[in-house]
């Protein structure tokens, strides 16, 4: 069986971290972007998120360079290079193998999200925040659906978001436009609260948990990590059990 449209856009898409800086993303582009991440599902239809369209090159700087301080604490310091160099362990080349953790213990892998031009940075970044309380009709997109009290947790609203990111990530792919998934500058409570008091998010009612830069890629990306297949994933009625697709049409 062929794949379809929509599953090519899935395998096709790849987090893109070098941008042509010489095309911005035009604004109703970002629209449907962001019109497409709202059509994800959300408990009870809550639709817990927010989502900040951040072009200030200076609040892009902040952002990245807290992402890019982290990564030096996280990769550079806290993790074992043997660690690194087992996570790693599909890129075949030592040459790039090599390069690639320089890039990580060193911040570099994040410049792109400060958007400058000479790191070939995104001309855009979407923040993506969402309800902590996530509880009966806390916001006015509930619409009257109600909710059920003291069963919507947070991360009924964490959920939502992440499958909204999906949407949005997805959309822009399917418009030729690249972007990558970022956390790490959202990952520390006190980066959490430094992020939303610039951008003048109501934390902690409102929580900002991931980052999506966007813009046209600088460079072609067609291969990306390998993936593990069904045969490898799923499992049939019990764990353990791999569900195949011997026999099936």
């Amino acid at each position: 069986m062929e794949d379809n449209e929509t599953i090519k856009v899935i395998k096709n898409r790849r987090a893109i971290r070098d941008y042509d800086t010489s095309r911005d993303v035009p604004d109703d582009l970002i629209y449907k972007i962001i019109e497409a991440g709202g059509y994800a599902p959300s408990a009870e239809n809550q639709q817990p998120w927010r989502v900040i369209v951040v072009r200030d090159k200076k609040l892009q700087e902040f952002i990245g360079q807290i992402a890019v301080d982290r990564t030096i604490l996280l990769f550079g310091r806290a993790t074992p290079r043997e660690e690194l160099e087992r996570r790693l362990s599909y890129i075949e080349s030592k040459a790039s193998l090599e390069r690639t953790i320089d890039i990580l213990i060193s911040g570099q892998r994040f410049e792109y999200i400060k958007g400058k031009s000479e790191t070939n940075g995104a001309p855009v970044l979407l923040v993506l925040a969402v309800d902590q309380t996530h509880v009966g009709n806390s916001q006015p997109t509930l619409r009257g659906t109600g909710g059920v009290y003291g069963w919507s947790g947070p991360r009924h609203a964490v959920i939502a978001g992440a499958m909204m990111m999906e949407n949005m990530a997805l959309a822009a792919a399917s418009l030729g436009i690249g972007s990558c998934v970022s956390s790490v500058q959202l990952d520390h409570f006190d980066d959490v609260g430094a992020i939303s008091e610039k951008l003048g998010i109501p934390f902690p009612h409102w929580v900002p948990i991931l980052c999506l830069t966007l813009g046209y890629a600088k460079y072609d990306r067609t291969l990306g990590p390998p993936r593990q297949g069904p045969d490898e994933i799923a499992f049939l009625n019990k764990w353990g059990e791999f569900f195949a697709k011997e026999g099936m049409k």
